[in-house]
């Protein structure tokens, strides 16, 4: 756990040297140049980095006291009351006379075992199981019904040309279609038994939700990855069935650059590909693959790559897509995720039920925006 006040100090300290060096210069009446310049970039740059510690760690530690508080407040919801000593013998004389229970354990009916929360928990993990459920890497719309949501898009522009002053436009409307997106419903079911819910001490509700999150997103991806593999433009079949350097090269080519040089054009493969793709070098004998960290992905020759349920490599498989991910269309329909407890579902076994779902379709609705890669025919 870093020391906050340490770290502003340093950050400071570092600005401190960025702006005498500044000073100093203008004092010279000369401008930030060479090593000059690179000494400032040095002190602006680890000030920057500071600060992104600095709001981690404040992060980190809001977290943390929030995680102690709800332990806190569920330990003494839970704890025994063993000042109170009950006469069991006399309760059960009182409901064999007026009917009623009795509890021998202090159970008390915690948040947990009510609706859960619904939102950024879920929609996060799920993010991270399945880039199509993830707005920050594809398109993700909320649709208020189930019904099928038809997109439009062109298949192929028409043409435009010089026209003299006082002659007549040519109409030329090129080809469309659209893209239908079905709802489907994506559900699980998970049981807990009402003594892990009332014994345990941590957040039973956060699990619920990262544990359903990641099973509907599994299931989700495991059918959108293919649909829109196939929906994709075939950029470059290679000569065998694993991609080497120049079929990559020749697959991002292949993508117009309105596609590729969009916000969100990146790489989909799954994690087997990728650890082929690990292997390999570009003409220099350098990686082409870049780890990311915690707030950036990992990159294939400068582009983001997001695991996804794709093929395996293998013959004239469609094992890899490239090209304008916000192309890729997700419609939700809302509320979005709904997750539901039942204490009644499976009362006989003193089960807890958490129920699951969310109703999506995914779709690419530009065949020209995502390329993909397939394998030789072997």
């Amino acid at each position: 756990m870093a020391d906050i006040k340490k770290l502003a100090e340093q950050r400071a300290a570092l600005l401190t040297q960025a702006s005498a060096l500044v000073s100093e210069t203008a004092e010279r009446g000369e401008s930030l140049t060479g090593e000059a310049q690179e000494r400032f970039e040095k002190f602006t740059t680890e000030a920057a980095n500071l600060a992104d510690a600095i709001r981690s760690e404040k992060d980190a530690a809001e977290a943390r006291a929030a995680a102690d508080a709800v332990r806190g407040e569920y330990t003494a919801a839970v704890a025994p009351k063993g000042a109170e000593k009950r006469d069991i013998s006399a309760e059960l004389r009182k409901i064999a006379r007026d009917g009623g229970t009795v509890e021998l354990r202090d159970i008390t009916r915690a948040t947990f075992t009510q609706g859960v929360t619904q939102g950024d928990t879920f929609w996060v993990t799920a993010g991270q199981y399945n880039p199509f459920l993830n707005d920050a890497v594809t398109r993700v719309v909320a649709v208020s019904t189930g019904n099928t949501l038809a997109l439009p898009r062109t298949t192929a522009l028409g043409t435009a040309a010089a026209v003299s002053e006082g002659a007549a436009i040519g109409e030329s409307d090129g080809t469309s279609s659209s893209l239908s997106l079905s709802p489907v419903t994506y559900a699980t079911l998970c049981q807990i038994g009402m003594q892990t819910v009332a014994d345990e001490a941590f957040d039973v509700s956060a699990w619920v939700q990262e544990k359903l999150a990641a099973e509907i997103a599994v299931a989700h991806g495991a059918v959108a990855a293919p649909a829109v593999a196939a929906a994709a433009t075939v950029g470059k079949q290679g000569a065998a069935v694993a991609p080497v350097y120049a079929d990559l090269a020749d697959l991002i080519m292949s993508v117009n650059a309105k596609y590729r040089r969009a916000p969100k054009a990146g790489f989909l493969m799954n994690d087997a590909t990728l650890g082929g793709i690990i292997k390999l070098l570009d003409s220099q004998n350098r990686p082409i693959f870049l780890p990311g960290n915690l707030n950036q992905p990992d990159t294939i020759l400068g582009f983001p790559v997001y695991s996804a349920d794709l093929a395996n490599t293998g013959d004239e498989a469609l094992s890899i897509c490239f090209g304008d991910l916000n192309a890729v269309v997700t419609a939700v329909v809302t509320p979005g995720v709904t997750i539901q407890s039942s204490t009644d579902y499976a009362f006989a076994t003193g089960l807890v039920s958490y129920r699951g779902f969310v109703r999506g379709a995914t779709g690419l609705i530009d065949g020209a925006a995502v390329k993909s890669f397939k394998g030789a025919n072997v």
